[in-house]
C-alpha cells in the first residue's frame, strides 16, 4: 500500500517459514525445467570439437547423468589412446566462448562455443554447437550436473543412478568382495538394485574392521555412541573438548538412521560417516580459513609464486597460453610472472624470449587476470613484469594497464611510508618491475632519455646453451624506461648486486637465480635472511632448466626467501610440497613467516646456533589405506603391492623419511598398523609429505600424496585426502560410490580414499 506524505513506511522483513515456503513453491517448476534439459542432453546431440588450427571433429555428445560423465561417440582413432569421457567431478569450470582466450576459436563464432575445464591442470575441452540456444543449454546442464549432488538428497540420489547388476557382480569380483544377498537373485529378471539392496551393498563394499575396533572400545556394548561416548571419545582421542550439545549435533549431522537421530545415537555407520568428514581430517579445519594476522607489512609473508606462467610445456619450444594464468590464480597463485616483448601492429605480446614458444597478447592476459585475480583469494596479485618493450609499446602496455584494471591498480606516486599489509592491498593488483626515479611527486617527461638497469631473466637462456658462456661475464644491459609505464609500477624492483648494496636501494623486490641463491645459502644464510627482512627476495628455476622441472623450495623457504617461484605446469615434488605449504591459512596464498626469520637475533634457530624452545616429537601411525587406484601405465587385471613413504621436509637436521612394509596384491583394503616416529627441531618450516607408491621390481610408480605443514596437523584417529601428481584431488570412496565409482571398479580404476592415520604430537 502506498504511504501518504507524512507516513511511515513500514516494511515486514520475511521470515524463515517464507522463504521455505518460496522455496517449496519454485522447487517444482525448477525442477521441471532442469530435468527437461538434462533428458535432452542425455539423449546426445552432435557437437564439434575443436582442436589446434580451427580442424572441426563432429561427434555426438551425451550427458549421461547415471554415471556421472560427459561422454562422445564417433571417434575413428584405431591404434591412439583415445579418452571419450570424463568424469563431472572433475569439471572445474564451463566457460562461454566469449570468456575464453583459446587462439583455436577465433575462425568460429564465440557465441556459439563452450570451453569445459578440467582438473588442477586445466585441461580444456572446446566445443561448438550449431546454435546459441542450443550452446546455452549445454552450458546450464553441463553446470547443474556439475553441482548435481547438492541439489539431491540422499535417497534421491540413489534413485537416480541405477547400478547394474551384472557390472556389481564383475567389480566384486576384482575386489574379493561378494554380497550377503543371493547373487542369483533377479539376474534374468530385472538387472538394477533397488534402495534396501544398494544400501546393502554400499555398505558391504566400504566396511572398515579398524573402524569399528575404534567404535568397540567407546560404545561400552550398546552397539551405539551417546552423546557422553562421543565425548570420551573426542577428548581421549582427538585431544579436542566438545560440549554435549556440540556431540549430540554430530550425531545429527553423521547417523543416517533418523530413530537413532531422535534417540541422541549414533550407529557405527554414523561414526564412520563421522571420522571420514571433513573436520576429522588431518588438516585443522581452523587452518582451513585465514587465520593469521594480516595486518603486517607485506614483505613478512611467503608467496604463493610462479614462474614463467604462461608456459604450459617446455621452455623453448611449448606453448604458451593464457589458461596458464588462469589456472595458477585458480590454486591460489598470488605472483605471476609477464615476460612481455614487442608485438607486429603495437600489440605486446609475451613469450620466453630467445626461443620458440609461442606468443599470447598481453591485453589477454591481463584481462584474464582482471576476471580471475580474486576468485581464489582476496589478497593483492603481484605481477612480476620482465620488460623487453621499446618506449613506444611500453605507453601501449601503460594505457592497457590502466584502462583494464582501473581502479584494482595498486600504483602510488611515491613510496608509502610505510609497507602495506595485506589487508591494506586487498583486491589490488600489483605491478613489480623497473621504475624511474621521481623527481618530487613526477617522473621525468623526456621518455628517450632515461635508462636504468636490466635484470633480463630470458639471457639465462641464452647464456645456457654452453658452459663457457655459463662461465663468462655477462654484459650489463641498460632498458629505456617509458615514464607511462614506471608510473604503473606499484612495487619498485632492483638488480642484486650483494646482500649490503642492495640493502642500501629504495627497491621492494629483488630476484635471484637459483644457482646464485643456493650458493648464498650454503656461504651467508644469515645475509640473505637480513635481505629478506627488509624487502621482498624472489627465487626463480635456473635457465639450463628448459624441461620445466622445479628446484627444492625448501632451502629458500628456511632463509626468509618470500617469493619462491616455480613451473606450475610441471607436477612432482617442488610443486607438491608448495601445495601443502600454502593450504595453511585458509589458501590465501600469504603465510606469515616464523618470528626467528624477521629477526637477525633469532635466526640462529634455523642454523641450530639457538636451540628452539617449540622443538617437537612427531608419532605417526599408519594404519590402512581405501581403494588405492592404479597408476596410469598399469596392466589390465594387474594389481598393486602399495606402500606409504613418509617424508619430513625442512631445515636440514628435520630432513628423513621412513617406508612402510609392502602389502602384496592389495589395493583394495590395505592395512600396515605400523608406528613412526620423527624428531623435528624446527616445526614452524617443517612440512610431512605422505605418498603412496605401488612397488615395482625396478621402478616404483607413483599414485597420490598428501603434504601437510606439520603445524597444521590434527592430533588423533584422522583421513588424510590424496592428490594425484598433478595436484587433482582423488575422491573419496565412501563419497563416490554414490556416484561413478562402480563403473569407475568395472574398467580396473577403483575409487580413491584418503590414508587413514593416527596421528600424535608432543612438545
Amino acid at each position: 500500500m502506498a504511504c501518504t506524505r507524512g507516513e511511515e513506511e513500514h516494511y515486514t522483513i520475511p521470515d524463515e517459514k517464507y522463504y521455505d515456503a518460496l522455496k517449496k513453491k519454485l522447487l517444482p517448476a525448477l525442477k521441471e525445467f532442469v530435468d527437461r534439459i538434462l533428458k535432452a542432453l542425455s539423449e546426445g546431440m552432435v557437437l564439434h570439437k575443436i582442436k589446434d588450427g580451427g580442424i572441426l571433429y563432429p561427434r555426438k555428445f551425451i550427458l549421461d547423468t547415471q554415471n556421472m560423465k560427459l561422454r562422445y561417440t564417433g571417434s575413428e582413432k584405431k591404434f591412439r589412446k583415445k579418452k571419450t569421457s570424463w568424469d563431472l567431478s572433475n569439471i572445474r569450470e564451463v566457460r562461454e566462448g566469449e570468456k575464453d582466450y583459446a587462439k583455436r576459436l577465433e575462425p568460429f563464432d564465440r557465441g556459439r562455443c563452450i570451453a569445459v575445464i578440467f582438473g588442477a591442470n586445466h585441461h580444456t575441452l572446446h566445443l561448438l554447437t550449431e546454435s546459441k540456444p542450443e550452446r546455452d543449454m549445454w552450458l546450464k546442464g553441463l553446470r547443474f550436473a556439475q553441482n548435481m549432488e547438492q541439489y539431491m538428497d540422499q535417497k534421491e540420489q540413489t534413485d537416480k543412478y541405477p547400478f547394474f547388476l551384472t557390472s556389481i557382480l564383475h567389480a566384486l569380483k576384482k575386489i574379493l568382495c561378494a554380497l550377503k544377498a543371493d547373487t542369483n537373485k533377479g539376474i534374468g529378471e530385472r538387472s538394477t538394485l533397488d534402495s534396501e539392496e544398494f544400501v546393502h551393498f554400499y555398505h558391504s563394499v566400504t566396511e572398515r574392521i579398524e573402524i569399528e575396533e575404534i567404535f568397540l572400545k567407546y560404545d561400552g556394548g550398546k552397539g551405539y555412541f551417546s552423546a557422553d561416548d562421543l565425548q570420551r571419545f573426542m577428548k581421549e582421542q582427538q585431544k579436542e573438548n566438545v560440549s554435549e550439545d556440540q556431540a549430540k549435533e554430530y550425531i545429527a549431522a553423521y547417523e543416517p538412521q533418523k530413530n537413532m537421530q531422535l534417540e541422541d545415537q549414533m550407529s557405527l555407520i554414523g561414526f564412520r560417516c563421522f571420522l571420514c568428514s571433513k573436520d576429522q581430517q588431518i588438516f585443522k579445519p581452523a587452518h582451513t580459513r585465514v587465520y593469521q594476522d594480516m595486518n603486517r607489512p607485506v614483505t613478512h609473508y611467503f608467496v604463493n609464486s610462479s614462474h614463467n606462467t604462461y608456459l604450459a610445456e617446455d621452455q623453448l619450444k611449448g606453448p604458451s597460453k593464457v589458461e596458464a594464468y588462469i589456472t595458477a590464480l585458480s590454486n591460489g597463485c598470488r605472483c605471476v610472472e609477464l615476460d612481455c616483448w614487442d608485438g607486429p601492429d603495437d600489440e605486446p605480446v609475451i613469450y620466453h624470449g630467445y626461443t620458440l614458444t609461442s606468443k599470447i597478447l598481453f591485453h589477454d592476459v591481463i584481462s584474464a587476470i582482471k576476471e580471475y585475480a580474486f576468485q581464489a583469494s582476496p589478497y593483492p596479485v603481484i605481477l612480476s613484469i620482465e620488460n623487453h618493450c621499446s618506449v613506444k609499446q611500453q605507453a601501449v602496455m601503460a594505457n592497457k594497464i590502466n584502462a583494464i584494471f582501473g581502479d584494482l591498480l595498486y600504483a602510488p606516486e611515491e613510496p608509502p611510508a610505510t609497507i602495506p599489509s595485506p589487508s591494506d592491498l586487498m583486491g589490488k593488483i600489483i605491478l613489480k618491475g623497473k621504475r624511474l626515479a621521481t623527481v618530487g611527486n613526477a617522473v621525468p617527461e623526456n621518455e628517450e632519455e632515461h635508462e636504468v638497469s636490466d635484470e633480463d631473466e630470458a639471457a639465462e637462456v641464452q647464456d645456457a646453451t654452453t658452459q663457457e658462456k655459463e662461465r663468462a661475464p655477462k654484459k650489463k644491459s641498460k632498458l629505456k624506461l617509458s615514464p607511462k609505464f614506471s608510473a604503473a609500477i606499484g612495487m619498485k624492483a632492483v638488480s642484486y648486486k650483494g646482500i649490503e648494496e642492495t640493502l642500501a636501494t629504495d627497491g621492494m623486490f629483488a630476484s635471484i637465480g637459483e644457482n646464485k641463491v643456493l650458493k648464498i645459502i650454503d656461504h651467508d644464510p644469515e645475509g640473505l635472511n637480513k635481505l629478506s627482512q627488509k624487502l621482498f627476495v624472489r627465487t626463480y628455476p635456473a635457465g639450463s632448466r628448459t624441461d620445466s622441472s622445479n628446484y627444492n623450495p625448501t632451502p629458500m623457504w628456511n632463509v626468509g626467501c618470500q617469493v619462491v617461484a616455480l613451473n606450475f605446469q610441471t607436477g612432482g615434488e617442488p610443486l607438491q610440497l608448495n601445495h601443502g605449504k600454502f593450504m595453511d591459512n585458509g589458501g590465501c596464498g600469504y603465510i606469515l613467516k616464523p618470528q626467528f626469520l624477521l629477526s637477525s637475533d633469532k635466526f640462529g634457530i634455523v642454523t641450530e646456533k639457538i636451540k628452539n624452545p617449540k622443538r617437537r616429537k612427531l608419532i605417526v601411525k599408519i594404519i590402512s589405506a581405501y581403494q588405492i587406484p592404479k597408476p596410469n601405465n598399469s596392466k589390465k587385471g594387474e594389481i598393486i603391492d602399495p606402500f606409504v613413504k613418509i617424508e619430513i621436509h625442512g631445515v636440514k637436521s628435520d630432513q628423513q623419511s621412513v617406508k612402510t612394509s609392502v602389502k602384496n596384491n592389495n589395493g583394495f583394503k590395505p592395512r600396515w598398523d605400523e608406528v613412526v616416529r620423527f624428531k623435528i627441531s624446527v616445526p614452524e618450516l617443517a612440512l610431512v609429505r605422505l605418498v603412496i607408491y605401488d612397488h615395482d621390481r625396478y621402478l616404483d610408480d607413483f599414485i597420490g600424496y598428501n603434504v601437510v605443514p606439520v603445524l597444521s596437523m590434527q592430533e588423533g584417529y584422522r583421513h588424510i585426502p590424496l592428490f594425484s601428481k598433478n595436484g587433482d584431488k582423488m575422491p573419496q570412496a565412501l563419497m563416490q560410490l554414490n556416484e561413478a565409482v562402480m563403473p569407475s571398479m568395472n574398467k580396473h580404476m577403483l575409487a580413491k580414499e584418503p590414508l587413514k592415520c593416527a596421528i600424535y604430537k608432543r612438545a
